[in-house]
């Protein structure tokens, strides 16, 4: 199994299908939360929609080398970060990410996202990370720029999220040798996963 350690208590791990219960239940019970940022909770319904997200991850991880990674804290499933897309042709990534509100302020996430884009640009070798971020989404928006992502654009009706059209901030991060890029992430942070 594939993981790698950001810190004694947080760990970065390929889903594997053993993992389907655990994505189901923790989905199933925040619910609420996650769906006003994340149109797919909706659509999982029950455990084999887990099970089909593993495959899927499964199968993108192999053919591409990119992955979608369960975020473990203190031994318990709290999240989970990914590439959503690949462009290979142009080599830009479009990742994504989400925890439940019980890990949400402790920085988890921007510790994990340092080391998933790191791993992007070393490893995968991709020129540009490029983000969506719903205009009313703070959070989301707070840790972007807290990672020295770039605002590029205002995407409007970006999604349709819960009813409504949604407007999206485009941001941009390019490696560390850009105006922006994980500089602080350091030789530490490279996972090969």
């Amino acid at each position: 199994m594939l993981s790698y350690r950001v810190n004694p208590e947080l760990e970065l791990r390929l889903l594997q299908a053993p993992d389907a219960a655990a994505l189901f239940a923790l989905v199933d019970a925040n619910r609420a939360s996650l769906r006003t940022w994340l149109a797919w909770v909706d659509g999982m319904v029950n455990r084999i929609e887990a099970d089909k997200f593993i495959a899927r991850a499964t199968r993108d991880h192999q053919a591409t080398r990119a992955f979608s990674a369960g975020i473990w804290w203190s031994g318990r499933l709290v999240g989970v970060i990914g590439h959503n897309h690949i462009d290979w042709t142009v080599r830009i990534a479009n990742p994504g990410w989400w925890l439940v509100p019980a890990a949400e302020g402790r920085g988890l996430m921007t510790q994990c996202c340092r080391v998933f884009f790191n791993h992007a640009f070393t490893q995968l070798q991709v020129n540009r990370i490029v983000v969506g971020v719903a205009t009313g989404n703070l959070r989301g928006q707070a840790i972007v720029q807290r990672l020295g992502f770039t605002p590029v654009r205002t995407l409007v009706k970006a999604e349709w999220l819960n009813g409504r059209a949604v407007d999206h901030f485009i941001f941009s991060l390019l490696p560390s040798g850009g105006k922006a890029g994980p500089a602080d992430a350091g030789p530490s942070t490279r996972p090969r996963l």
